[in-house]
Protein backbone atom coordinates (compact mmCIF):
# COMPACT_ATOMS: atom_id res chain seq x y z
CA UNK A 1 0.00 0.00 0.00
CA UNK A 2 2.81 2.45 0.60
CA UNK A 3 4.38 1.92 -2.45
CA UNK A 4 1.53 2.17 -4.55
CA UNK A 5 0.14 5.40 -2.69
CA UNK A 6 3.57 6.81 -3.22
CA UNK A 7 4.30 5.86 -7.21
CA UNK A 8 0.59 7.48 -7.55
CA UNK A 9 1.17 11.03 -5.86
CA UNK A 10 4.90 10.80 -7.56
CA UNK A 11 2.99 10.19 -11.37
CA UNK A 12 0.32 12.87 -10.71
CA UNK A 13 2.21 15.54 -8.68
CA UNK A 14 5.59 15.20 -8.82
CA UNK A 15 6.29 14.18 -12.41
CA UNK A 16 4.88 16.60 -14.49
CA UNK A 17 6.90 19.11 -12.25
CA UNK A 18 9.98 17.17 -12.66
CA UNK A 19 12.14 20.50 -13.89
CA UNK A 20 10.58 22.75 -11.61
CA UNK A 21 11.30 20.91 -8.84
CA UNK A 22 14.92 20.90 -9.36
CA UNK A 23 15.62 24.76 -9.85
CA UNK A 24 12.31 26.08 -7.93
CA UNK A 25 13.06 25.51 -3.58
CA UNK A 26 8.97 26.57 -3.24
CA UNK A 27 8.17 23.95 -5.96
CA UNK A 28 10.16 21.11 -4.04
CA UNK A 29 9.31 22.25 -0.61
CA UNK A 30 5.75 21.88 -1.85
CA UNK A 31 6.64 18.45 -3.47
CA UNK A 32 8.28 17.55 -0.02
CA UNK A 33 5.40 18.59 2.39
CA UNK A 34 3.04 16.17 0.09
CA UNK A 35 4.96 12.89 0.99
CA UNK A 36 4.55 14.36 4.50
CA UNK A 37 0.52 14.68 4.02
CA UNK A 38 0.75 10.98 2.81
CA UNK A 39 2.90 9.78 6.53
CA UNK A 40 5.71 8.90 4.35
CA UNK A 41 8.89 11.18 5.70
CA UNK A 42 9.61 8.98 8.98
CA UNK A 43 9.36 5.98 7.16
CA UNK A 44 11.99 3.82 9.50
CA UNK A 45 10.85 4.99 12.36
CA UNK A 46 9.15 2.65 14.43
CA UNK A 47 5.39 2.86 15.30
CA UNK A 48 6.11 3.74 18.52
CA UNK A 49 7.07 7.20 17.85
CA UNK A 50 4.10 7.17 15.08
CA UNK A 51 6.66 6.20 12.57
CA UNK A 52 5.45 3.21 9.44
CA UNK A 53 8.42 0.96 10.48
CA UNK A 54 8.67 -0.51 7.05
CA UNK A 55 11.60 -2.92 6.03
CA UNK A 56 15.15 -2.35 4.56
CA UNK A 57 13.51 -4.00 1.11
CA UNK A 58 10.58 -1.78 1.40
CA UNK A 59 12.01 1.51 2.29
CA UNK A 60 15.00 1.30 -1.13
CA UNK A 61 12.21 0.58 -2.97
CA UNK A 62 10.36 3.58 -2.00
CA UNK A 63 13.84 5.79 -2.25
CA UNK A 64 14.36 3.96 -6.15
CA UNK A 65 10.49 5.52 -6.52
CA UNK A 66 11.20 8.83 -5.18
CA UNK A 67 14.54 9.07 -7.56
CA UNK A 68 12.33 7.73 -10.61
CA UNK A 69 10.56 10.82 -10.80
CA UNK A 70 12.81 13.36 -8.69
CA UNK A 71 16.13 13.47 -8.31
CA UNK A 72 15.87 16.76 -5.71
CA UNK A 73 13.20 14.88 -3.70
CA UNK A 74 14.25 12.18 -3.34
CA UNK A 75 18.06 13.56 -1.95
CA UNK A 76 16.35 16.40 -0.06
CA UNK A 77 13.60 13.73 2.05
CA UNK A 78 16.77 11.60 2.65
CA UNK A 79 18.11 14.15 4.33
CA UNK A 80 15.08 13.80 6.74
CA UNK A 81 15.00 10.75 6.74
CA UNK A 82 18.39 9.83 7.93
CA UNK A 83 18.15 12.38 10.43
CA UNK A 84 14.87 10.40 11.68
CA UNK A 85 16.87 7.25 11.70
CA UNK A 86 19.23 9.02 13.64
CA UNK A 87 17.00 10.16 16.38
CA UNK A 88 15.71 6.34 16.50
CA UNK A 89 18.92 5.39 17.52
CA UNK A 90 19.52 7.97 20.12
CA UNK A 91 19.19 7.66 23.89
CA UNK A 92 17.96 11.07 24.56
CA UNK A 93 13.91 10.59 25.09
CA UNK A 94 13.22 13.98 25.68
CA UNK A 95 14.52 14.82 21.89
CA UNK A 96 12.70 11.24 20.55
CA UNK A 97 9.64 12.50 22.05
CA UNK A 98 9.87 16.08 20.94
CA UNK A 99 10.88 15.16 17.28
CA UNK A 100 9.73 11.16 16.03
CA UNK A 101 5.99 11.68 16.21
CA UNK A 102 6.02 14.74 13.88
CA UNK A 103 8.70 14.28 11.76
CA UNK A 104 6.59 11.46 9.20
CA UNK A 105 4.14 14.10 8.68
CA UNK A 106 6.40 16.80 7.92
CA UNK A 107 5.15 18.92 11.00
CA UNK A 108 9.25 19.17 12.02
CA UNK A 109 11.58 18.79 9.04
CA UNK A 110 15.56 18.34 9.95
CA UNK A 111 18.61 18.03 7.81
CA UNK A 112 21.53 16.86 8.51
CA UNK A 113 25.65 18.00 8.09
CA UNK A 114 28.27 15.49 9.21
CA UNK A 115 29.88 14.12 6.10
CA UNK A 116 32.92 16.08 6.76
CA UNK A 117 33.66 13.72 9.93
CA UNK A 118 34.99 11.33 6.81
CA UNK A 119 37.92 13.47 6.00
CA UNK A 120 41.30 13.32 7.67
CA UNK A 121 41.55 17.08 9.52
CA UNK A 122 38.01 17.39 10.39
CA UNK A 123 37.04 20.85 10.46
CA UNK A 124 34.20 20.86 12.96
CA UNK A 125 35.71 20.84 16.59
CA UNK A 126 34.00 20.19 20.01
CA UNK A 127 35.18 20.81 23.40
CA UNK A 128 33.27 19.37 26.36
CA UNK A 129 32.09 22.41 28.59
CA UNK A 130 29.51 22.55 31.41
CA UNK A 131 26.29 21.73 30.28
CA UNK A 132 27.48 20.61 26.59
CA UNK A 133 29.54 21.34 24.20
CA UNK A 134 31.86 24.20 22.57
CA UNK A 135 31.64 23.53 19.17
CA UNK A 136 33.53 25.82 16.01
CA UNK A 137 34.47 24.80 12.66
CA UNK A 138 32.92 24.51 9.29
CA UNK A 139 30.68 22.56 7.47
CA UNK A 140 30.82 22.44 4.08
CA UNK A 141 27.45 20.57 3.27
CA UNK A 142 24.22 21.33 4.78
CA UNK A 143 21.01 20.69 2.31
CA UNK A 144 17.85 22.67 2.83
CA UNK A 145 18.26 25.84 3.85
CA UNK A 146 14.55 27.53 4.47
CA UNK A 147 13.26 24.24 3.64
CA UNK A 148 14.46 22.38 7.10
CA UNK A 149 13.94 24.11 10.42
CA UNK A 150 16.98 22.49 11.96
CA UNK A 151 20.04 20.16 11.53
CA UNK A 152 21.86 17.27 12.96
CA UNK A 153 25.88 18.20 13.11
CA UNK A 154 28.51 16.05 13.87
CA UNK A 155 31.75 17.60 15.63
CA UNK A 156 34.81 16.00 16.68
CA UNK A 157 35.98 15.18 20.29
CA UNK A 158 39.62 15.34 21.77
CA UNK A 159 39.47 11.80 21.92
CA UNK A 160 38.69 11.09 18.00
CA UNK A 161 35.35 10.51 18.89
CA UNK A 162 32.23 12.52 17.56
CA UNK A 163 28.71 14.37 19.27
CA UNK A 164 26.05 14.84 17.17
CA UNK A 165 23.12 17.36 18.08
CA UNK A 166 20.74 20.00 16.69
CA UNK A 167 21.27 23.32 16.13
CA UNK A 168 19.46 25.75 14.31
CA UNK A 169 19.36 26.16 10.17
CA UNK A 170 19.04 29.68 10.94
CA UNK A 171 21.39 32.62 11.36
CA UNK A 172 21.72 32.56 15.02
CA UNK A 173 23.97 34.62 17.68
CA UNK A 174 23.77 33.39 21.40
CA UNK A 175 24.00 35.06 24.46
CA UNK A 176 27.11 33.61 25.25
CA UNK A 177 28.98 34.75 22.09
CA UNK A 178 28.44 31.47 20.20
CA UNK A 179 26.91 31.65 16.90
CA UNK A 180 26.34 29.68 13.44
CA UNK A 181 26.30 31.41 9.78
CA UNK A 182 25.33 29.74 6.66
CA UNK A 183 27.01 30.83 3.03
CA UNK A 184 24.46 31.86 0.23
CA UNK A 185 23.01 28.72 -1.26
CA UNK A 186 25.61 27.04 -3.92
CA UNK A 187 25.01 27.38 -7.25
CA UNK A 188 25.19 23.94 -8.12
CA UNK A 189 25.02 22.08 -11.39
CA UNK A 190 22.10 19.49 -10.18
CA UNK A 191 19.85 19.92 -7.71
CA UNK A 192 19.99 23.77 -7.36
CA UNK A 193 16.32 23.67 -5.48
CA UNK A 194 17.64 21.76 -2.74
CA UNK A 195 19.32 24.74 -1.36
CA UNK A 196 22.79 23.37 -0.13
CA UNK A 197 24.84 25.87 1.88
CA UNK A 198 28.08 25.75 3.79
CA UNK A 199 27.80 26.87 7.66
CA UNK A 200 30.57 28.36 10.16
CA UNK A 201 29.84 27.60 13.94
CA UNK A 202 32.27 29.41 16.59
CA UNK A 203 31.87 29.15 20.14
CA UNK A 204 28.31 28.04 19.74
CA UNK A 205 26.98 26.21 22.72
CA UNK A 206 25.17 22.95 22.35
CA UNK A 207 23.21 22.09 25.41
CA UNK A 208 23.55 18.21 26.34
CA UNK A 209 19.81 18.19 26.22
CA UNK A 210 20.28 18.80 22.63
CA UNK A 211 22.69 15.70 21.72
CA UNK A 212 21.49 12.94 20.02
CA UNK A 213 24.28 10.34 20.83
CA UNK A 214 28.13 10.61 21.28
CA UNK A 215 29.67 8.22 19.05
CA UNK A 216 33.16 6.49 19.56
CA UNK A 217 36.28 7.10 16.79
CA UNK A 218 35.92 5.95 13.38
CA UNK A 219 32.01 5.36 14.12
CA UNK A 220 31.39 7.54 10.42
CA UNK A 221 33.57 4.87 8.67
CA UNK A 222 32.47 1.16 10.29
CA UNK A 223 29.35 2.70 9.68
CA UNK A 224 29.82 3.07 6.02
CA UNK A 225 31.56 -0.01 5.52
CA UNK A 226 27.95 -1.75 7.56
CA UNK A 227 25.79 0.68 5.16
CA UNK A 228 27.43 1.06 2.37
CA UNK A 229 24.62 -0.23 -0.10
CA UNK A 230 22.13 1.93 1.53
CA UNK A 231 23.25 4.55 -1.16
CA UNK A 232 22.28 2.24 -4.21
CA UNK A 233 18.34 3.14 -4.29
CA UNK A 234 18.98 6.44 -5.49
CA UNK A 235 21.20 5.92 -8.48
CA UNK A 236 19.07 3.22 -9.23
CA UNK A 237 16.15 5.39 -9.38
CA UNK A 238 18.27 7.69 -11.63
CA UNK A 239 18.64 4.91 -13.64
CA UNK A 240 15.04 3.82 -13.42
CA UNK A 241 14.27 7.33 -14.83
CA UNK A 242 17.07 7.25 -17.48
CA UNK A 243 15.30 4.32 -19.06
CA UNK A 244 11.83 5.87 -18.81
CA UNK A 245 13.10 8.22 -21.85
CA UNK A 246 14.84 5.78 -23.77
CA UNK A 247 11.39 3.87 -23.36
CA UNK A 248 9.02 6.84 -24.61
CA UNK A 249 11.35 7.49 -27.00
CA UNK A 250 11.36 4.45 -28.70
CA UNK A 251 7.60 4.51 -29.01
CA UNK A 252 8.21 8.00 -31.02
CA UNK A 253 10.99 7.62 -32.98
CA UNK A 254 10.46 3.44 -34.09
CA UNK A 255 14.01 3.17 -34.42
CA UNK A 256 15.08 -0.50 -33.46
CA UNK A 257 18.48 -0.09 -32.77
CA UNK A 258 16.55 2.15 -29.42
CA UNK A 259 14.59 -0.79 -28.32
CA UNK A 260 17.59 -2.77 -28.34
CA UNK A 261 19.52 -0.33 -26.42
CA UNK A 262 16.46 -0.18 -23.50
CA UNK A 263 16.12 -4.17 -23.63
CA UNK A 264 19.95 -4.56 -22.77
CA UNK A 265 20.11 -1.54 -19.99
CA UNK A 266 16.84 -2.70 -18.70
CA UNK A 267 18.16 -6.44 -18.45
CA UNK A 268 21.26 -5.21 -16.84
CA UNK A 269 19.02 -2.72 -14.35
CA UNK A 270 17.47 -5.75 -13.45
CA UNK A 271 20.19 -7.70 -12.96
CA UNK A 272 21.88 -5.49 -10.70
CA UNK A 273 18.87 -4.79 -8.16
CA UNK A 274 19.17 -8.37 -7.89
CA UNK A 275 22.50 -8.65 -6.94
CA UNK A 276 21.51 -5.85 -4.76
CA UNK A 277 18.73 -7.46 -2.97
CA UNK A 278 20.94 -10.82 -2.56
CA UNK A 279 23.73 -9.28 -0.92
CA UNK A 280 23.26 -9.31 2.62
CA UNK A 281 25.95 -12.00 3.41
CA UNK A 282 28.57 -10.54 1.05
CA UNK A 283 31.63 -8.93 1.67
CA UNK A 284 32.56 -4.96 1.81
CA UNK A 285 34.43 -5.34 -1.44
CA UNK A 286 31.67 -7.38 -3.34
CA UNK A 287 29.47 -4.58 -2.22
CA UNK A 288 31.17 -1.51 -2.96
CA UNK A 289 31.59 -3.73 -5.90
CA UNK A 290 27.92 -3.50 -6.67
CA UNK A 291 27.33 0.13 -5.27
CA UNK A 292 29.99 1.20 -8.35
CA UNK A 293 27.81 -1.24 -10.44
CA UNK A 294 24.40 0.83 -9.53
CA UNK A 295 26.40 3.95 -9.83
CA UNK A 296 27.98 3.00 -13.61
CA UNK A 297 24.18 2.18 -14.71
CA UNK A 298 22.82 5.50 -13.88
CA UNK A 299 25.47 7.35 -15.53
CA UNK A 300 24.91 5.13 -18.60
CA UNK A 301 21.57 4.97 -18.58
CA UNK A 302 21.39 9.06 -18.08
CA UNK A 303 23.80 9.39 -21.09
CA UNK A 304 21.30 6.89 -23.43
CA UNK A 305 18.68 9.18 -22.31
CA UNK A 306 20.68 12.06 -23.67
CA UNK A 307 21.38 10.17 -26.55
CA UNK A 308 18.44 9.25 -27.82
CA UNK A 309 16.57 13.03 -27.24
CA UNK A 310 19.37 14.09 -29.51
CA UNK A 311 19.83 17.76 -29.75
CA UNK A 312 16.88 18.66 -27.51
CA UNK A 313 18.88 17.24 -24.53
CA UNK A 314 21.38 19.95 -24.03
CA UNK A 315 18.57 22.54 -23.03
CA UNK A 316 18.65 22.38 -19.17
CA UNK A 317 14.98 22.10 -18.83
CA UNK A 318 14.67 18.67 -21.12
CA UNK A 319 14.31 16.34 -18.23
CA UNK A 320 17.52 14.07 -20.07
CA UNK A 321 19.50 16.87 -18.98
CA UNK A 322 17.83 16.98 -15.06
CA UNK A 323 18.48 13.19 -15.46
CA UNK A 324 22.03 13.33 -16.30
CA UNK A 325 22.86 15.93 -14.01
CA UNK A 326 21.16 13.91 -11.23
CA UNK A 327 23.25 11.31 -12.01
CA UNK A 328 26.63 13.50 -11.01
CA UNK A 329 24.96 13.43 -7.90
CA UNK A 330 24.56 10.07 -7.30
CA UNK A 331 28.21 9.35 -8.34
CA UNK A 332 29.36 11.43 -5.46
CA UNK A 333 26.91 11.78 -2.85
CA UNK A 334 28.12 9.91 0.61
CA UNK A 335 31.53 9.06 -1.29
CA UNK A 336 34.12 7.35 0.09
CA UNK A 337 37.76 6.23 -1.16
CA UNK A 338 36.47 2.82 -1.39
CA UNK A 339 33.48 3.99 -3.04
CA UNK A 340 35.67 6.29 -5.50
CA UNK A 341 37.78 3.34 -6.49
CA UNK A 342 35.23 1.05 -7.05
CA UNK A 343 33.57 3.63 -9.22
CA UNK A 344 37.09 4.27 -10.90
CA UNK A 345 37.57 0.79 -11.83
CA UNK A 346 34.00 0.05 -13.17
CA UNK A 347 34.91 3.19 -15.56
CA UNK A 348 38.15 1.69 -16.66
CA UNK A 349 37.07 -1.90 -17.14
CA UNK A 350 38.16 -3.12 -20.51
CA UNK A 351 35.19 -5.56 -20.55
CA UNK A 352 32.71 -1.67 -20.36
CA UNK A 353 34.61 -0.26 -24.00
CA UNK A 354 36.20 -3.43 -25.55
CA UNK A 355 34.27 -6.57 -24.93
CA UNK A 356 32.47 -6.68 -28.40
CA UNK A 357 29.81 -9.05 -27.25
CA UNK A 358 27.07 -9.14 -29.74
CA UNK A 359 23.67 -8.52 -28.60
CA UNK A 360 23.01 -10.75 -31.54
CA UNK A 361 24.77 -14.02 -32.59
CA UNK A 362 25.31 -15.51 -35.42
CA UNK A 363 26.30 -19.01 -35.89
CA UNK A 364 26.28 -22.22 -38.09
CA UNK A 365 27.45 -24.50 -35.17
CA UNK A 366 26.99 -24.92 -31.30
CA UNK A 367 29.68 -26.79 -29.79
CA UNK A 368 29.54 -28.51 -26.27
CA UNK A 369 33.10 -27.29 -24.91
CA UNK A 370 31.81 -29.05 -21.26
CA UNK A 371 32.88 -32.82 -20.61
CA UNK A 372 30.11 -35.52 -19.25
CA UNK A 373 30.14 -35.79 -15.33
CA UNK A 374 29.75 -38.91 -14.08
CA UNK A 375 30.94 -40.38 -10.82
CA UNK A 376 34.53 -41.85 -12.41
CA UNK A 377 35.48 -38.14 -13.98
CA UNK A 378 39.31 -37.24 -13.15
CA UNK A 379 39.33 -34.75 -9.78
CA UNK A 380 41.62 -32.73 -8.04
CA UNK A 381 42.78 -34.90 -4.86
CA UNK A 382 41.04 -33.87 -1.59
CA UNK A 383 38.30 -32.68 -4.10
CA UNK A 384 34.54 -34.16 -2.77
CA UNK A 385 33.27 -37.17 -4.94
CA UNK A 386 31.05 -37.30 -7.37
CA UNK A 387 27.79 -39.18 -6.18
CA UNK A 388 24.36 -40.01 -7.91
CA UNK A 389 21.50 -41.21 -5.70
CA UNK A 390 18.16 -42.03 -7.36
CA UNK A 391 15.33 -40.53 -5.16
CA UNK A 392 12.35 -41.38 -7.28
CA UNK A 393 11.99 -44.36 -10.02
CA UNK A 394 9.65 -43.73 -12.60
CA UNK A 395 8.08 -46.63 -12.56
CA UNK A 396 7.54 -46.59 -8.81
CA UNK A 397 6.76 -42.43 -8.32
CA UNK A 398 5.81 -42.04 -11.52
CA UNK A 399 9.27 -40.23 -12.82
CA UNK A 400 12.83 -40.20 -12.66
CA UNK A 401 14.60 -37.62 -10.42
CA UNK A 402 18.14 -37.82 -8.77
CA UNK A 403 20.32 -35.84 -5.60
CA UNK A 404 23.57 -35.11 -7.16
CA UNK A 405 26.92 -33.75 -5.25
CA UNK A 406 29.92 -32.98 -5.90
CA UNK A 407 32.66 -29.78 -5.27
CA UNK A 408 32.57 -26.25 -7.19
CA UNK A 409 35.62 -26.95 -8.82
CA UNK A 410 34.59 -30.36 -10.40
CA UNK A 411 34.57 -31.15 -14.00
CA UNK A 412 34.19 -28.49 -16.27
CA UNK A 413 33.86 -25.31 -14.65
CA UNK A 414 34.84 -21.49 -13.53
CA UNK A 415 36.73 -20.11 -10.71
CA UNK A 416 35.72 -17.03 -9.29
CA UNK A 417 37.52 -14.51 -7.26
CA UNK A 418 36.48 -16.12 -3.86
CA UNK A 419 38.39 -19.00 -4.28
CA UNK A 420 41.69 -16.91 -3.95
CA UNK A 421 40.35 -13.65 -2.32
CA UNK A 422 38.60 -13.83 1.04
CA UNK A 423 36.49 -10.45 0.13
CA UNK A 424 36.92 -11.59 -4.19
CA UNK A 425 33.12 -11.66 -5.82
CA UNK A 426 31.16 -15.14 -5.17
CA UNK A 427 30.09 -16.49 -8.25
CA UNK A 428 26.56 -15.81 -7.96
CA UNK A 429 27.44 -12.35 -8.08
CA UNK A 430 28.84 -12.28 -11.58
CA UNK A 431 27.01 -10.47 -14.01
CA UNK A 432 25.02 -12.53 -16.43
CA UNK A 433 26.52 -10.31 -19.38
CA UNK A 434 29.91 -11.20 -18.17
CA UNK A 435 29.14 -14.58 -19.10
CA UNK A 436 28.72 -13.85 -22.83
CA UNK A 437 32.20 -13.39 -24.78
CA UNK A 438 34.23 -13.97 -27.58
CA UNK A 439 36.99 -16.24 -27.48
CA UNK A 440 40.36 -17.13 -29.28
CA UNK A 441 42.29 -20.28 -29.35
CA UNK A 442 45.79 -20.48 -28.84
CA UNK A 443 47.00 -24.25 -29.84
CA UNK A 444 50.25 -25.86 -28.08
CA UNK A 445 49.49 -29.16 -28.48
CA UNK A 446 53.10 -29.30 -30.50
CA UNK A 447 55.43 -27.75 -27.40
CA UNK A 448 52.56 -29.87 -24.56
CA UNK A 449 54.55 -33.33 -25.62
CA UNK A 450 56.09 -31.86 -22.68
CA UNK A 451 53.74 -31.61 -19.97
CA UNK A 452 55.55 -28.98 -17.78
CA UNK A 453 55.46 -26.42 -20.43
CA UNK A 454 54.05 -23.37 -20.05
CA UNK A 455 52.37 -20.79 -22.75
CA UNK A 456 55.08 -18.10 -23.57
CA UNK A 457 55.28 -14.87 -24.46
CA UNK A 458 56.81 -16.10 -27.67
CA UNK A 459 54.36 -18.07 -28.50
CA UNK A 460 51.63 -15.18 -28.19
CA UNK A 461 53.29 -12.70 -30.57
CA UNK A 462 53.83 -15.59 -33.09
CA UNK A 463 50.30 -16.49 -32.71
CA UNK A 464 49.30 -12.40 -33.15
CA UNK A 465 51.68 -12.51 -36.26
CA UNK A 466 49.34 -14.71 -38.00
CA UNK A 467 45.84 -14.25 -36.44
CA UNK A 468 46.59 -10.45 -35.56
CA UNK A 469 46.04 -8.75 -32.26
CA UNK A 470 44.58 -9.98 -29.48
CA UNK A 471 40.97 -8.00 -29.03
CA UNK A 472 40.83 -6.51 -25.86
CA UNK A 473 37.62 -8.54 -23.86
CA UNK A 474 37.75 -11.76 -25.15
CA UNK A 475 39.08 -15.12 -23.43
CA UNK A 476 42.17 -16.94 -24.31
CA UNK A 477 41.56 -20.59 -24.65
CA UNK A 478 44.37 -23.17 -24.68
CA UNK A 479 44.47 -26.04 -26.52
CA UNK A 480 47.03 -28.54 -25.63
CA UNK A 481 45.72 -31.57 -26.07
CA UNK A 482 44.84 -32.92 -22.71
CA UNK A 483 41.67 -33.34 -23.20
CA UNK A 484 42.09 -36.49 -25.36
CA UNK A 485 43.56 -37.74 -21.28
CA UNK A 486 40.41 -37.29 -19.99
CA UNK A 487 39.40 -40.53 -20.35
CA UNK A 488 42.18 -41.79 -18.19
CA UNK A 489 42.76 -40.21 -15.01
CA UNK A 490 45.74 -40.95 -14.19
CA UNK A 491 47.04 -39.69 -17.38
CA UNK A 492 45.13 -36.67 -17.19
CA UNK A 493 46.17 -35.15 -13.81
CA UNK A 494 49.82 -37.00 -14.76
CA UNK A 495 51.24 -37.56 -11.37
CA UNK A 496 54.56 -38.75 -10.72
CA UNK A 497 56.42 -41.14 -7.82
CA UNK A 498 55.90 -37.76 -5.51
CA UNK A 499 52.84 -36.62 -5.84
CA UNK A 500 53.60 -33.84 -8.08
CA UNK A 501 51.68 -33.38 -11.43
CA UNK A 502 52.63 -32.67 -14.96
CA UNK A 503 50.14 -30.66 -17.32
CA UNK A 504 50.86 -27.56 -19.34
CA UNK A 505 49.29 -24.15 -18.72
CA UNK A 506 49.76 -20.33 -18.54
CA UNK A 507 52.75 -18.76 -17.57
CA UNK A 508 53.25 -16.23 -15.20
CA UNK A 509 54.47 -13.96 -18.00
CA UNK A 510 52.10 -15.15 -20.77
CA UNK A 511 49.48 -14.36 -17.95
CA UNK A 512 50.49 -10.80 -17.49
CA UNK A 513 51.20 -9.92 -21.08
CA UNK A 514 47.71 -11.02 -21.91
CA UNK A 515 46.59 -8.53 -19.29
CA UNK A 516 48.15 -6.05 -20.62
CA UNK A 517 46.01 -6.91 -23.99
CA UNK A 518 42.76 -6.17 -21.48
CA UNK A 519 41.14 -9.86 -21.83
CA UNK A 520 38.24 -10.86 -20.26
CA UNK A 521 39.53 -14.52 -19.47
CA UNK A 522 41.26 -17.43 -19.91
CA UNK A 523 40.35 -21.26 -20.48
CA UNK A 524 42.06 -24.40 -20.79
CA UNK A 525 41.52 -28.43 -21.15
CA UNK A 526 43.49 -29.24 -18.83
CA UNK A 527 42.96 -29.46 -14.68
CA UNK A 528 44.45 -25.86 -14.15
CA UNK A 529 45.26 -22.91 -16.02
CA UNK A 530 48.15 -22.57 -14.14
CA UNK A 531 50.55 -25.82 -15.05
CA UNK A 532 50.81 -29.05 -13.15
CA UNK A 533 53.70 -27.72 -11.36
CA UNK A 534 52.74 -24.44 -10.25
CA UNK A 535 51.85 -24.81 -6.60
CA UNK A 536 51.38 -21.31 -6.37
CA UNK A 537 47.82 -20.61 -8.78
CA UNK A 538 49.74 -17.55 -9.81
CA UNK A 539 47.87 -17.34 -13.37
CA UNK A 540 44.50 -17.97 -11.16
CA UNK A 541 45.74 -15.37 -8.56
CA UNK A 542 46.29 -12.76 -11.52
CA UNK A 543 43.23 -13.11 -13.78
CA UNK A 544 40.80 -13.08 -10.45
CA UNK A 545 42.24 -9.90 -8.80
CA UNK A 546 39.12 -8.66 -10.56
CA UNK A 547 35.90 -10.28 -11.77
CA UNK A 548 37.32 -12.16 -14.93
CA UNK A 549 36.52 -15.67 -16.28
CA UNK A 550 38.80 -18.52 -15.13
CA UNK A 551 37.58 -21.56 -17.61
CA UNK A 552 39.34 -25.08 -16.72
CA UNK A 553 38.61 -28.84 -17.80
CA UNK A 554 37.52 -27.62 -21.35
CA UNK A 555 36.75 -30.13 -23.93
CA UNK A 556 36.17 -30.29 -27.27
CA UNK A 557 38.46 -27.08 -28.04
CA UNK A 558 40.19 -28.44 -31.44
CA UNK A 559 36.95 -28.14 -32.74
CA UNK A 560 36.81 -24.08 -32.85
CA UNK A 561 38.41 -21.71 -35.15
CA UNK A 562 41.23 -19.71 -33.62
CA UNK A 563 39.05 -16.73 -33.49
CA UNK A 564 34.99 -15.27 -33.89
CA UNK A 565 33.34 -17.80 -31.77
CA UNK A 566 31.48 -16.62 -29.01
CA UNK A 567 31.23 -18.74 -25.41
CA UNK A 568 28.21 -19.01 -23.48
CA UNK A 569 29.14 -19.70 -20.08
CA UNK A 570 26.16 -21.14 -17.65
CA UNK A 571 26.98 -21.51 -14.28
CA UNK A 572 25.29 -22.40 -11.20
CA UNK A 573 24.66 -19.27 -9.14
CA UNK A 574 25.62 -20.83 -5.61
CA UNK A 575 25.77 -18.08 -3.20
CA UNK A 576 28.98 -17.08 -2.51
CA UNK A 577 30.69 -19.73 -4.59
CA UNK A 578 34.02 -19.91 -5.26
CA UNK A 579 33.08 -21.40 -8.53
CA UNK A 580 31.10 -23.26 -10.34
CA UNK A 581 30.92 -26.34 -12.42
CA UNK A 582 30.08 -24.91 -16.29
CA UNK A 583 27.96 -25.48 -19.14
CA UNK A 584 29.86 -23.95 -21.87
CA UNK A 585 28.73 -23.60 -25.40
CA UNK A 586 30.77 -22.04 -28.43
CA UNK A 587 28.63 -20.55 -31.06
CA UNK A 588 30.66 -21.18 -34.30
CA UNK A 589 29.77 -18.56 -37.08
Amino acid sequence: MILDSTKSYLLAEVAPLANEIDTHPEILFKALKGLGNLGLLALRVPPQWAGVGISDEAFASFQELVARYSGALAFLQTQHQSAAGMLVQSSNSRLQQAYLPRMGNGDVLLGVGFSHIRRLGNPVIAIPVAGGYQIDGFVPWVTGWNLFAEFIIAATLPNGGAVFGIVPFVETQQATGGAIAFSPPMQLAAMRSTSTVSATLMRFFLPSDRVVFVKPAGWIHNNDIKNVLRGTPLPIGCAMAGLDIVKATAQTKSLAFIDEAFTALDRELNECREAIAQAQHSTFTQKVQLRAWAIDLAVRTAHAAVTVSSGSANDTAHPAQRVYREALVYTVSGQTPAIMEATLTQLTSPLRYHSNKRRNISYSQVIHLSHVIHPDIPQWLGDPPVEFETVAELHQDGYYLRRFAFGEHTATHINAPKSFYADGLGIDQYPADLLVVPAIVLNIQAQAVNPDYTLSVTDILNWEQQHGAIAPGCVVLLYTGWQNKWWDKAAFLNADASGNLHFPGFSCDATQFLLERQIAGVGIDTHGVDSGQDTTFATNRLILEKTRIVLENLTNLDQLPVRGSTLAIGILRLQNGSGSPAAVMAFIP
